[in-house]
């Protein structure tokens, strides 16, 4: 799903279901980051001829996202005071421990994979390995289906969350 944002529903879902332990500002940049890579492979004209791969490279894998965690929980870290401020007015502070904000990158990230393995044949979750079981598991209105309603779920656990704390 290359700039689409139905990565947003299931990455606000499941963000929203581990707030206590999970940094949300982490899962959901580390939910969309990775669709700058096919981004760049369609508006650049690049190939990957090494890989085999159409559009999606060694970011859409598990691997791949430890490497962009570790990088979205050092940007973060640096910029923390300012998010922390900007995010005060809508009451939604939360730890920004290297951990919490690695693992959200990390799982945001992870989400993001899973939900393109269902529908993308040149996206490989075990990279190096091309061994893909999500492929077919669910089709594609059904993925887009299921990322839309844990989207709205997770827009009204957030709407929930700031209504609480206020």
């Amino acid at each position: 799903m290359p700039l689409t944002p139905f990565h947003l529903g299931p990455g606000l879902f499941f963000g929203m279901t581990t707030f206590r332990f999970l940094n949300l500002k982490a899962f959901l940049i580390g939910s969309i980051l990775l669709d700058i890579e096919p981004a760049l492979v369609i508006l650049f004209n690049l190939n990957y001829p090494y890989l085999s791969y159409p559009h999606h490279g060694i970011l859409h894998s598990f691997l791949g996202g430890i490497v962009t965690a570790l990088l979205i929980g050092l940007i973060l870290r640096n910029y923390k005071d300012q998010i922390k401020k900007w995010l005060s007015r809508y009451h939604l502070g939360q730890s920004f421990s290297f951990s919490s904000v690695f693992f959200g990158a990390l799982l945001g990230h992870w989400v993001h994979v899973i939900f393109d393995s269902f529908m993308h044949y040149d996206v490989f979750p075990f990279w190096p390995s091309h061994f893909n079981p999500f492929l077919n598991l669910i089709s594609i209105p059904q993925n887009y289906f299921l990322c839309s309603v844990l989207g709205i779920i997770g827009l009204g656990l957030l709407f929930l969350k700031i209504k609480k704390v206020k």
